[in-house]
């Protein structure tokens, strides 16, 4: 039987979800949802925290990921589907060593005290 640490449970307990404003994710059905499973911390349109639709700025997937994937996966031309699909999942497996995750944590770092400065506007 899998047994779970106490501390992995209260982490759980105070994590915060940050929902995207696709219009499919703002049904009734779905805030519903996530009231119940993140009381009082979910962050998106319509929920407890407002947040904007398309906030680039403190988005590591916008500002970071998405970029560095697309210049791993295009860096020389893709002949073939299977090759475009081992490609994606080989940048993905990437995105897990430290190094790429030390440059998303010190971006984000810097972007939140910039939006902090400019008094949470959109840079």
């Amino acid at each position: 039987m899998l047994r779970i640490n106490a501390n992995v449970l209260q982490i759980r307990r105070q994590i915060y979800y940050q929902h995207d404003g696709a219009p499919p994710h703002f049904s009734q059905v779905v805030r519903q949802y996530l009231c119940h499973k993140f009381p009082d911390r979910w962050i998106g349109r319509g929920g407890t925290q407002n947040w904007p639709p398309r906030p680039p700025d403190l988005n590591s997937l916008d500002y970071h990921v998405w970029g560095y994937m697309k210049a791993m996966v295009c860096v020389h031309k893709v002949n073939t589907r299977e090759e475009l699909l081992q490609r994606i999942l080989s940048a993905a497996r990437s995105i897990y060593s430290a190094e790429v995750l030390r440059k998303v944590t010190r971006s984000l770092v810097t972007r939140v005290r910039k939006c902090i400065q400019a008094r949470w506007r959109t840079l």
